[in-house]
């Protein structure tokens, strides 16, 4: 048959029924119980895996693969791939994607088109307006109770947390010298605060602006992870002091290893107080806002100037899916708005709806069409009721460790979605207890007991990953490796919850004697 097209989509109608057929599987069949997290392999096996079917590298002299090949490869692809939809999957602040969000997230992808301008993406440009004003009056931005399709939404959709925070930076010091887009920084040595447990995109955000990262101060916080309000008065005082400006302050609204929210009241008083600009990293809290049981979390969001919410981590959307609000969206256009007048043409039909010249990305994924299909689909109820599960086995897992003879201690109580513990050999138990509101003071341990019980995660975490038990996370806190159980997972249930903290302390006797991992 003679084709007028180099590819036309009838001739590739067999690889894309395929890769749809095993995509939809996945999604209404996903892994679940005894089914491994994942199936381990090393790089140098899964090469020699790939190398049977279609290989992994891409040769200087490329030639297509057959269909067979290529639905053998996606099969491996699918195979060997990190099951993050499994309800044992624990390690990160996401978990497996809801299935609407995927479709979506498919059908954005088919229709392939960018959110720049309303001539491109009238209904996408709607869709942004109408969520952007929902997540607003969510956060108490909008002061209105009628949903609405404003021509200015309250902020921006953009490519994660960190282009986020990067983009709200740079709104705080466009407010403290409006003319920096065009001359350059006029010479202050400007600075920022955010918490010790606050998240690393502000050394980035810092960096890429030109503050530097030693224009970033962390603030001290309590035992929970949250910022001190008296420390970071303290600290701006100091700054002053030596000679530098401050202008922004980060606050927390679910910190990535304790879920710790700072006082958001605290610090928006003190930010009025100091002329600052306030940002909250609710990339993972704000979610909290659709529960009523959970939302006092946030109280005070709604006296900062901007928020950074990642949708792709509490509720469940596909990678990736932020929103940048900011209490006056107005700002955006002065800072951002480079009038490129190819594309931002004022006389042309619906002008005043592109987004683009809103921000620092021109093209960019449509990624509300998923979250406003999820929404439309699931309710507020439906959102509500993941935060409360995610609590609930979370809580869970802290009665667990609270019964558990000694074999866990809490290292932070924390009391949302993040349970934070270290594995104790039955050899310590009696010389390791929690102390001090219930949790192991790590300070106070002898140096030879620390280090021993420091090694254990990472020999603990590797044998979950190579039978696939489970995928936990660890890191150091208080300078002990703890492990970091995030039930974020809306098919977490309690028996998982047991199940996997029975496999922990299993693979711990086991791993007692073994020597550490070395990343083979």
């Amino acid at each position: 048959m003679h084709r007028d097209l180099p590819i036309d989509p009838i001739d590739d109608e067999t690889i894309l029924r395929g890769v749809i057929d095993r995509a939809t599987t996945h999604l209404l069949d996903p892994p679940r119980g005894a089914d491994p997290v994942i199936a381990y392999a090393s790089p140098d096996e899964l090469a020699a895996t790939f190398a049977g079917t279609v290989g992994l590298p891409i040769g200087a002299d490329a030639r297509a693969n057959p269909d067979e090949r290529l639905l053998a490869a996606v099969d491996q692809v699918v195979e060997w791939s990190m099951h993050t939809s499994h309800p044992r999957f624990v390690n990160q602040n996401f978990a497996g994607a809801d299935p609407i969000s995927v479709v979506g997230d498919w059908l954005g992808a088919a229709l392939n088109t960018t959110g720049a301008t309303y001539e491109v993406a009238p209904v996408f440009t709607l869709m942004e307006s109408a969520v952007l004003d929902k997540l607003g009056r969510l956060a108490g931005y909008v002061d209105r109770s009628e949903a609405r399709l404003p021509a200015l939404p309250p902020g921006v959709f953009c490519a994660g947390g960190s282009m986020g925070t990067l983009l709200a930076l740079q709104l705080a010091r466009h407010r403290h010298q409006p003319d920096i887009a065009t001359v350059g920084s006029n010479g202050d040595r400007l600075v920022l605060f955010v918490s010790a447990s606050g998240h690393y995109a502000a050394r980035k955000s810092a960096a890429v602006l030109g503050i530097g990262a030693d224009g970033v101060v962390e603030v001290a916080t309590d035992r929970h992870g949250r910022m001190v309000p008296e420390a970071l008065g303290d600290a701006i005082v100091e700054a002053r002091r030596a000679g530098n400006v401050p202008f922004a302050v980060i606050g927390t609204a679910g910190t990535t290893v304790t879920a710790a929210f700072d006082d958001l009241g605290a610090l928006a008083d003190i930010c009025r107080r100091e002329d600052l600009w306030l940002h909250v990293d609710a990339c993972y809290g704000g979610s909290a806002l659709f529960s009523a049981a959970q939302a006092w979390r946030l109280d005070g969001v709604e006296r900062s100037d901007s928020v950074v919410w990642n949708l792709h981590k509490m509720l469940g959307m596909t990678q990736q899916c932020t929103a940048l609000l900011v209490k006056d969206p107005t700002r955006l256009a002065a800072c951002f708005a480079a009038r490129a007048d190819y594309l931002f043409q004022p006389d042309k039909l619906n002008g005043e709806y592109d987004s683009g010249d809103r921000t620092f990305m021109c093209a960019r994924r449509t990624d509300v069409l998923k979250l406003w299909l999820t929404w439309k689909a699931r309710g507020d109820d439906a959102f509500a009721a993941r935060i409360d599960h995610a609590v609930a086995m979370a809580e869970r897992a802290r009665r667990g460790i609270a019964t558990s003879d000694g074999a866990f201690v809490p290292i932070v109580l924390g009391d949302f979605t993040n349970v934070v513990f270290a594995w104790v050999p039955p050899k310590l138990r009696a010389a390791v207890s929690a102390t001090g509101g219930g949790q192991l003071d790590v300070a106070a341990l002898d140096e030879s007991v620390r280090s021993e019980l420091h090694g254990y995660p990472p020999r603990i975490k590797a044998r979950l990953q190579e039978a696939g038990t489970g995928m936990i996370g660890f890191q150091p806190v208080g300078g002990l490796n703890a492990f970091r159980l995030i039930c974020i997972s809306p098919t977490l249930q309690p028996d998982d919850v047991d199940a996997l903290l029975r496999a922990i302390d299993s693979c711990g006797l086991d791993a007692t004697d073994a020597p550490a991992p070395t990343g083979h």
